[in-house]
């Protein structure tokens, strides 16, 4: 566990010297993620979008206990060169929507975004049908790992509704975190509404 606490510390230190970022309240009940997108939360969560500074602009990032420990990525309605962050690494380009993705290829953006993030075999699973709101989408799961070794999962639904992209992603560390909140965000998964 003392890898993710190295990382967490200057996560920290780089926050307090930030100082014009706030972190805000995400209360228990609807919220509003973004430009057509709602989901219900089924508790507090705190709305980490300022201090995240290379998730893509119509991105909102919630999280229960940090964004190292769980992250909850909510894209509303991205169009052709939006992305859902911008890649921290720079060989790898930062992953844009285009137009006209096919379903295996909306699953390729979410897994090379999750790349761009620094993680490393990231691989996708599971892929099945699902809904995003009324919005048909692909549903799938995912495994990665941080350059230390910790292992990370996630889960999630991307959907497209008239040439947007919609999407929600769950990440946090295979111990203990990804399985404590799972149940709550499987619920914010089934609660979400596309209003597109």
């Amino acid at each position: 566990m003392r890898t993710v606490f190295r990382p967490l510390a200057a996560a920290l230190v780089a926050l307090s010297l930030a100082g014009c970022a706030t972190v805000t309240a995400a209360p228990a009940g609807r919220f509003q993620a973004g430009v057509g997108q709602e989901v219900t939360l089924g508790r507090m969560w705190s709305d980490i979008t300022p201090i995240m500074f290379n998730r893509g602009k119509k991105v909102r990032v919630l999280s229960i206990d940090g964004p190292l420990l769980n992250a909850l990525y909510v894209g509303s309605g991205l169009v052709p060169g939006d992305n859902i962050v911008q890649s921290y690494v720079k060989e790898r380009p930062t992953p844009l929507v285009r137009a006209g993705m096919s379903a295996s290829e909306r699953l390729e953006f979410v897994s090379d975004s999750v790349a761009a993030m620094s993680y490393q075999r990231v691989s996708l699973s599971r892929p099945r049908s699902a809904k995003l709101g009324d919005a048909p989408g692909v549903r799938f799961d995912l495994d990665a790992a941080t350059s230390e070794g910790l292992e990370i999962k996630g889960t999630g639904v991307v959907a497209e509704v008239s040439g947007k992209l919609y999407l929600i992603l769950y990440l946090a560390p295979a111990e203990h975190y990804f399985q404590t909140s799972l149940p709550e965000v499987e619920a914010i998964l089934a609660s979400a509404r596309v209003t597109g």
